[in-house]
């Protein structure tokens, strides 16, 4: 029969093991936090929209470096595509030259918040803050009206989603991430979107991602030769009043978000 050996720690030793899992679950639930809630009572922003027409649309968020904006202009208008960009108002601030030069391209403006802050995270007048000061940067040097939120790095809440729609505007997520931010392979994120495609799909590019440039050409042969067409959010989404589902899909109004 075998012995075992029966540890006997030191009351200060649990205590240090018992601070450090409470820490572990501290960290644990700080990651959790930032993911959606699927709860069928939720509130939800637009991860994907349900329609009949094979329309998909292109979202890049602006946040980081703008080095990349002339490459990825060109690469858009090569293909004769729109795309929606999300741009933090501080991005805004700092590149002025290049919002302009996105809007003046045809392209359409959304907001990424002004900060790039965790809006869960803040109070009410804080997320309120956030989306007027972004917008209002922005419809200034673009010209252009915006519509659309984002929210930095995907966290929402009820109420983060309440204070967007009360501010007239429409939340808005992804349903194909091509994770560009961890700087895989073109190949690996032509694979990503074209996994789930579907009828209302919305995709998350990047600017300032090292290989996002590459990818995107890849990414829309592939997708326009299975059939679809590339639309900005603005025109791909319902116009309010509209249900979101526990799964993130919008629908027109008369369909129940429970269905």
């Amino acid at each position: 029969m075998k012995k075992y050996r029966v540890i006997r720690l030191k009351p200060v030793a649990v205590i240090v093991i018992g601070l450090l899992a409470c820490a572990c679950i501290g960290i644990a639930g700080g990651i959790l936090r930032a993911a959606p809630a699927w709860s069928p009572n939720a509130k939800h922003p637009v991860y994907s929209v349900e329609t009949e027409n094979p329309h998909v649309s292109l979202g890049i968020n602006c946040a980081w470096g703008n080095e990349d904006i002339p490459q990825l202009l060109s690469v858009l208008d090569s293909y004769h595509i729109k795309a929606t960009f999300f741009i933090v108002g501080e991005w805004c601030d700092k590149f002025p030259e290049s919002v302009k030069q996105i809007s003046e391209a045809g392209h359409e403006i959304g907001s990424h918040s002004d900060t790039h802050a965790d809006m869960t995270r803040l109070d009410d007048a804080g997320v309120l803050r956030e989306i007027r000061a972004s917008r209002e940067k922005l419809e200034r040097v673009s010209g252009k009206a915006v519509t659309l939120f984002r929210t930095p790095s995907g966290a929402y809440n009820d109420r983060v989603v309440t204070l967007i729609e009360q501010e007239g505007m429409i939340p808005v997520q992804w349903d194909l991430d091509s994770i560009d931010y961890k700087d895989p392979s073109p190949e690996t994120m032509r694979e990503r979107i074209l996994k789930n495609l579907k009828n209302g799909s919305i995709m998350l590019f990047h600017s300032g991602a090292k290989n996002t440039p590459r990818a995107l050409p890849m990414v829309i042969e592939a997708v326009t030769e299975k059939g679809y067409r590339f639309v900005g959010v603005s025109e791909l989404v319902h116009e309010p009043p509209y249900a979101v589902d526990y799964t993130g899909r919008q629908h027109k109004a008369e369909k129940s978000a429970k269905e």
